[in-house]
């Protein structure tokens, strides 16, 4: 397993969390009051400050005040994939033992179990799902892309 600083980690989030807030010219008192009081002003400064462990319904709760993904605030932007749409050979990327293979895989297959799409043959990613996939595998965004590369297939427009 890798070895993870996961206190660094939560530091970045709980920076992450403040430079939205001010980003959209916000107070605390304002984000309690635009929540209507879900969201306290004390608990959002502790949040801020990494004084109080956020739950991810509260991280929830505060990216919908701040009309926005959760992963907006988990991830830097640098680690974001760029928002593409691309198709995936679940067969070719499966055949793969590359670490990020493994890991994308796994998560590509739960997809396409849910939808249904090209019996588990090829998948078709949004935006959002390859942001998500850096969140559910651990990867950066930059890891992601490098994977899914070599495994494209070639849409036609």
């Amino acid at each position: 397993m890798e070895n993870l600083n996961t206190q660094d980690e939560v530091d970045k989030v709980c920076q992450r969390l403040r430079r939205v807030r001010e980003e959209r010219s916000l107070t605390l008192l304002d984000v309690e009051q635009k929540s209507g009081g879900e969201v306290t002003a004390v608990a959002l400064g502790s949040y801020e400050r990494g004084d109080r462990q956020i739950s991810l319904s509260k991280l929830l709760q505060i990216a919908r005040v701040y009309e926005l993904p959760a992963s907006e605030i988990l991830t830097q932007k640098t680690e974001r994939v760029e928002p593409i749409r691309i198709t995936v050979d679940l067969r070719k990327i499966g055949q793969s033992a590359r670490r990020e293979s493994v890991k994308t895989t796994r998560v590509l297959r739960e997809i396409t179990k849910l939808r249904g799409d090209w019996n588990g043959e090829i998948i078709s990613i949004r935006a959002t799902d390859i942001t998500n996939l850096s969140l559910f595998t651990g990867l950066t965004g930059s890891e992601i892309q490098s994977c899914i590369d070599d495994f494209c297939v070639p849409r036609s427009k």
